[in-house]
C-alpha cells in the first residue's frame, strides 16, 4: 500500500486533506496500460476498428470526471476509435444527491449499429450508468460495455444488474478523489488517487467529532456513479 511519502503534493493542499493514498500515478498508468490490452483484445475479434469494413469502436467519455481516465485509456487502445461525450448530473455541489439523473450532454452522432464502450472514474452505486446504458441501447448499437477505473462493489445496487466488464481497480466504500475524481470541483488534477479525509466534506459538527476523536467516518455516494 502507497502512502502520502510516495506523491507529490500541490504546494496550496494540506496533506491532512487525504487520509491515505490509494493509488499512485505509476500504479493508475500501469493498470490502465493492461486495460487498454485487454479491452483491444476482447473486440480483436470483431475486427472492431481493424482492416475490415467495420466502423471505428465508439468510446464515450462520461464527463467531467471521466476525463483523465479517458484520455490515457483511448490512446493504449489498439484498435481505431471514435471519440464521444456525454455529461449526466444527480448532484449540485458537494457529496449529496438531488436524486433523479438528468442528462446535461448527449450524444451528436448515431451509434445504431455500432459498438460502444462507456468509459466512467467510478461505480458507486450504478444508478446514472443503468441511467446512460438504457439510454444508449434503446439507440441501436450492436453491442454496448463498459470500462470503469473504479469500483465500490459493495455499494452497487444489484438490482440494476451492472456488471462491467472492464474494471481497473475494486476499492472500498471511500470518498475518493483524484486523477478526474473531485469534490466540490477540487482535487480533480491530483496524479494520484486517495481517501479524503472526512473533516473536509463533513458539516461543522462531524469535523468537529473527527478532530477530536481521530476517527473516520463512512464514505457518502460519490458524484460520478
Amino acid at each position: 500500500m502507497p502512502t502520502k511519502e510516495d506523491v507529490e503534493f500541490p504546494p496550496s493542499m494540506n496533506p491532512d486533506e487525504i487520509d491515505e493514498v490509494l493509488f499512485t500515478k505509476e500504479m493508475i498508468a500501469s493498470r490502465v496500460r493492461e486495460l487498454g490490452a485487454e479491452i483491444s483484445e476482447s473486440y480483436r475479434g470483431d475486427d472492431v476498428g481493424g482492416g475490415g469494413l467495420r466502423l471505428p469502436l465508439v468510446v464515450i467519455c462520461t464527463l467531467k470526471g471521466a476525463a483523465a481516465f479517458f484520455a490515457d485509456l483511448v490512446r493504449s487502445l489498439s484498435c481505431d476509435s471514435q471519440w464521444e461525450f456525454m455529461a449526466f448530473s444527480s448532484y449540485g455541489g458537494g457529496t449529496t444527491s438531488t436524486g433523479a439523473v438528468q442528462t446535461v450532454l448527449d450524444l451528436r452522432v448515431d451509434i445504431a449499429g455500432r459498438d460502444v464502450l462507456v468509459v466512467e472514474d467510478i461505480l458507486d452505486t450504478g444508478h446514472t450508468l443503468r441511467y446512460m446504458i438504457n439510454m444508449l441501447q434503446a439507440r441501436g448499437p450492436k453491442s454496448v460495455r463498459t470500462a470503469v477505473l473504479l469500483h465500490k462493489a459493495e455499494r452497487t445496487v444489484a438490482e440494476l444488474g451492472l456488471t462491467p466488464e472492464f474494471v481497473g481497480f475494486v476499492i472500498p466504500n471511500e470518498f475518493v478523489v483524484g486523477y478526474g475524481l473531485d469534490y466540490d470541483q477540487k482535487y480533480r488534477s491530483l496524479p494520484w488517487i486517495g481517501v479524503l479525509a472526512p473533516w473536509v466534506y463533513g458539516d461543522a459538527d462531524s469535523k468537529i467529532k473527527y478532530s477530536a476523536c481521530g476517527g473516520r467516518g463512512k464514505a457518502t455516494k460519490q458524484s460520478d456513479d
